[in-house]
């Protein structure tokens, strides 16, 4: 299991987001870096423009999303141990000990805060349009050219289509771990789905979409979309590999189901099925009788150290 947290700096005091522990990946500044300077060669202001996009835009953006995720999972009993913003977004290292219908709503959270921040941003064009042109009749287009006048108005049109984007690219591509392949899984498992067969129906649909990430970002010739893409296999090859070794008690989104089945096993006074190794400390879950750690990560399950981000 790899750690994350590892390359990262504390962002500011825990107690600034609700005594959650933030942190902050070099890495992030270093892409953050290479694009302003890939966006010298366009000249004039588009490398402040992708600086205030790609920094602290993003940054509160991401981080915005992720608070989402952590105050649900305490809002259904579970703890937070921290958020990392890091180049391909942001995690968010939390557990709970409820069910799929639970992990549902947390999974839900992140993509919703995009909502109001997309209208925060639809309120400041409207402004930043009346100061640079005199009139409110706003246009979801970047102006050309760029000049201190209409500065503004890009950064917001820019910060409106990046909410957009990331709410639906979040919640509207069924590819685990993103938020939207979570609810995949929650959802089968709801309607009673067997935990086998949804781990390998979430592979097989998050498979295919992953590589054809990569081929856009090879296309395109987008680092991040590769990288995404890249993730997104590694976390879907994590999952298949639990299935072909009758390991999903080991997996999070699988946990859950698989302390239910022990507990209901050591209801009936039968000796409890455990699994074939210790359960991990990312797994969530916990019923009575069979109760591992929970920390679990949002949107990719990874170990968060303890103390790890605390100042």
């Amino acid at each position: 299991m790899m750690d994350l947290t590892s390359g990262s700096f504390p962002l500011f005091p825990s107690r600034c987001c609700f005594g959650i522990p933030v942190r902050l990946h070099y890495l992030f500044i270093v892409f953050l870096a290479l694009q302003v300077v890939g966006s010298i060669l366009y000249g004039g202001l588009w490398p402040l423009y992708w600086f205030l996009l790609l920094g602290p835009i993003l940054l509160v953006t991401v981080l915005i999303h992720e608070l989402g995720h952590s105050l649900a999972a305490r809002q259904v009993g579970g703890r937070v141990e921290g958020i990392l913003l890091w180049p391909l977004g942001g995690l968010a290292f939390i557990g709970h000990a409820k069910g799929p219908k639970a992990d549902m709503w947390v999974a839900f959270a992140g993509p919703l805060t995009h909502i109001p921040m997309t209208a925060f941003w639809v309120g400041i064009l409207f402004a930043a349009t009346f100061i640079a042109y005199g009139t409110t009749a706003i246009q979801l287009a970047w102006p050309h050219p760029l000049t201190y006048r209409n500065l503004g108005v890009a950064v917001c049109v820019g910060a409106i289509l990046l909410n957009i984007s990331l709410f639906a690219f979040n919640l509207l591509v069924p590819a685990y771990p993103l938020d939207g392949g979570r609810i995949l899984v929650d959802s089968l498992l709801t309607c009673g789905v067997a935990e086998r067969t949804t781990a390998l129906i979430t592979c097989c649909v998050a498979a295919p979409i992953a590589i054809g990430i990569v081929i856009l970002g090879c296309v395109k010739f987008q680092v991040i979309t590769i990288l995404v893409g890249l993730w997104i296999l590694w976390s879907t090859w994590q999952l298949f590999d639990c299935y072909r070794k009758n390991m999903l008690a080991q997996h999070p989104m699988f946990a859950f189901a698989a302390n239910q089945h022990a507990a209901a096993v050591i209801a009936a006074n039968q000796p409890a099925v455990a699994p074939s190794q210790a359960v991990s400390p990312y797994a969530y879950g916990g019923t009575a009788g069979y109760q591992p750690h929970v920390v679990q990560g949002y949107p990719a399950a990874q170990h968060f150290p303890p103390g790890a981000g605390r100042v």
